[in-house]
């Protein structure tokens, strides 16, 4: 199983998660830096994977309702995708 760790702290501007998760779990080039492209990734992942998002309230406290539609996403890739495991910490 592959495990990753994300620390959630800092991001402002909003692309800073985009770049954080594509950094991570090596999105393709093309990846679309929006919450359509990063659920569409993460239901791809075909590794058993478990992510876990350090910090996640600093990334609401910080980006407001974009990290809670986030979070709605990411978790929505972990119930559509058996080898997606997401902790939220």
């Amino acid at each position: 199983m592959k495990d990753i760790t994300i620390d959630c702290r800092g991001f402002v501007p909003r692309s800073d998660l985009h770049k954080a998760f594509a950094d991570a779990l090596s999105f393709p080039d093309h990846y679309g830096n929006n919450l359509d492209a990063l659920h569409d990734c993460l239901t791809d992942i075909s590794e058993q994977t478990r992510i876990r998002l350090l910090h996640w309230k600093a990334a609401e406290e910080t980006l407001g309702n974009y990290a809670r539609s986030a979070k709605r996403a990411i978790l929505d890739a972990a119930t559509k995708n058996p080898n997606l495991a997401v902790l939220f910490d």
